[in-house]
């Protein structure tokens, strides 16, 4: 049976949800993470966590992202 073994989809897919934005450890919604999720790739990172340190230094940044319309 050919296939991507169960861990590399754990660790690819989930990995971000539940070290970066910390899933399991608190109530946020699948959905708002989501939104971060997009946000972040709208952004253009490919590292989460250096996205979250980057927008958290610069909150204007962050809100403007969050307002400006998605193409």
């Amino acid at each position: 049976m050919l296939g991507r073994p169960h861990g590399g989809i754990e660790t690819g897919s989930h990995y971000r949800r539940d070290v970066t934005l910390k899933e399991d450890t608190t109530r946020m919604t699948a959905g708002i993470n989501n939104l971060i999720l997009a946000l972040i790739k709208q952004a253009k990172f490919h590292n989460a966590a250096q996205a979250r340190r980057w927008f958290s230094a610069r909150i204007p940044q962050a809100f403007s992202l969050m307002v400006t319309p998605f193409f």
